[in-house]
């Protein structure tokens, strides 16, 4: 009756950490997968102001010039090793204002 006693506890026990995991991956996934809209909406007040527009090309960060449809630069930053928020950020385009915030902008997309 112990050695019951004691896989049932042993059982118990499992159960419960796997399902204290399974929820913490589940808040860390859907809090990966959105941009928090404070954070998009800084990018966008800028669009207007914006000669530089940061988006996905081919799988790596490109720089485009505002309203143009090739890339000016296409850089070495692989957008699938990318944070979520950053990549959706990207498919919507980071807008900057000059090169030195392009310079910025490439500078934290890459580390």
């Amino acid at each position: 009756m112990k050695t019951a006693g004691r896989i049932l506890l042993l059982v118990v026990t499992a159960a419960l950490a796997f399902s204290s995991a399974w929820g913490a991956m589940r808040t860390i996934r859907k809090a990966d997968e959105r941009i928090p809209a404070e954070v998009y909406a800084r990018y966008q007040a800028k669009s207007g102001r914006a000669r530089y527009l940061l988006r996905e090309e081919d799988g790596f960060v490109a720089v485009y010039r505002s309203g143009e449809n090739r890339p000016e630069r296409l850089t070495d930053i692989e957008t699938p090793l990318l944070r979520r928020a950053d990549r959706a950020m990207l498919e919507k385009g980071i807008p900057a204002e000059d090169l030195g915030e392009v310079l910025s902008l490439l500078e934290d997309l890459g580390s």
